[in-house]
C-alpha cells in the first residue's frame, strides 16, 4: 500500500489500483487512518458534494517518497455527513518510474491496442 502524508502525519493508504499510464496518473480508493480526522477542516470545498486535500506526500510500499510532478490529492465525494467514496490521486509520475511501479496499468493500456 502507498502511504499518504500531510505535515509528516500518516493520514491514509491506497493501493493506487487504477491509472492512466500515458498521463502518469495513478489513483485508487483512499483508506484513512484515525489521524485523517484531524485534517477534515483543512479541505478545499469543491462543491456541496466534494472536498479536496492537497499539499500531501506519498511513499511507496518500500518507504521511498513518490515524486508526482503535477500533484497529489485526496478527494472525498458525497455530502460531508454521507460520504460515499474517497479517492487518492497521484499526477505526473515520470514514465520510467511509472512502468516500474505500475506495470499492470501499463499492460492494461497496451492491451487496448492489440488485435
Amino acid at each position: 500500500m502507498y502511504e499518504f502524508w500531510i505535515d509528516d502525519v500518516l493520514v491514509g493508504h491506497s493501493k493506487l489500483e487504477r491509472g492512466d499510464a500515458p498521463m502518469g496518473v495513478a489513483f485508487g480508493q483512499f483508506i484513512s487512518t484515525d489521524k485523517f480526522e484531524d485534517y477534515k477542516s483543512k479541505a478545499e470545498i469543491l462543491d456541496d458534494d466534494s472536498r479536496r486535500w492537497q499539499g500531501l506526500s506519498v511513499k511507496t510500499p518500500e518507504g521511498q517518497e513518490l515524486e508526482c510532478h503535477t500533484g497529489i490529492a485526496i478527494i472525498e465525494y458525497g455530502p460531508s455527513d454521507a460520504v460515499f467514496a474517497i479517492e487518492a490521486t497521484c499526477l505526473g509520475i515520470d514514465w520510467l518510474l511509472y512502468e516500474e511501479l505500475f506495470p499492470h496499468h501499463v499492460k492494461a493500456y497496451e492491451d487496448q491496442f492489440e488485435d
